[in-house]
């Protein structure tokens, strides 16, 4: 009994290492090339374009930081005192759960994006954790990343977005499948000024 148990905890302990050199490999490798596709693209009539952030309107980058982060440039991936727009979620995390796990709120989801927003923080750093959630996050009903969605709202790349539009765009993060900031509510134009009010206060975003 006492071979057997040992050999259990021996492949146990092999599948641990494995399985963190197999995560690891993937985070290295995304910092250096574009997510084209991710665990939650896995569904039909998907939209998705990459494109460099320094293509992305800086609108947009200080949007989503008003709407979604406030404290981004600051906190080591978890922030709980992230409450500019009540959102519990920091970008870092939002991030590490769009690019490496499926939908769904289970312990195990949130102990592997806890998991995977510690690897990317090291690893990647802010600039490129912005980047690669500006392309890889759903913003709209099977619409992920900015290029594909502003498209799709405006009729704009995503380096054209005015920052009305791009505040437009983050107002609707907070349920992007349902909402849409071409035809918003009382709820989602409040959410739009506000933004909008914070992105006013906001000084030019410098990277590490």
């Amino acid at each position: 009994m006492k071979k057997i148990a040992k050999k259990i905890i021996f492949w146990i302990k092999c599948g641990i290492l494995a399985c963190f050199v197999v995560s690891l490999f993937f985070v290295i490798l995304y910092k250096y090339v574009p997510v084209y596709y991710t665990p939650q693209m896995l569904k039909p009539n998907v939209e998705h374009r990459w494109i460099a952030l320094k293509k992305i309107s800086p609108h947009l980058i200080q949007a989503v930081l008003a709407s979604e982060d406030y404290w981004f440039l600051l906190h080591n991936g978890f922030d709980s005192n992230n409450d500019k727009l009540k959102k519990n979620q920091t970008i870092s995390q939002q991030t590490a759960r769009a690019v490496f796990l499926f939908s769904g709120e289970s312990y195990c989801n949130r102990l592997l994006e806890s998991y995977f927003t510690v690897l990317i923080e090291l690893v990647w750093g802010k600039e490129r954790i912005m980047e690669v959630y500006l392309n890889s996050v759903e913003m709209g009903d099977r619409l992920f990343g900015a290029e594909a969605t502003a498209q799709s709202y405006y009729a704009v790349s995503a380096e054209d977005l005015s920052a009305f539009e791009a505040a437009g765009m983050a107002a609707c993060l907070i349920n992007p499948k349902e909402l849409n900031p071409c035809s918003p509510d009382t709820y989602i134009l409040r959410r739009q000024a506000k933004i909008k009010s914070i992105m006013d206060d906001m000084l030019e975003i410098q990277w590490k």
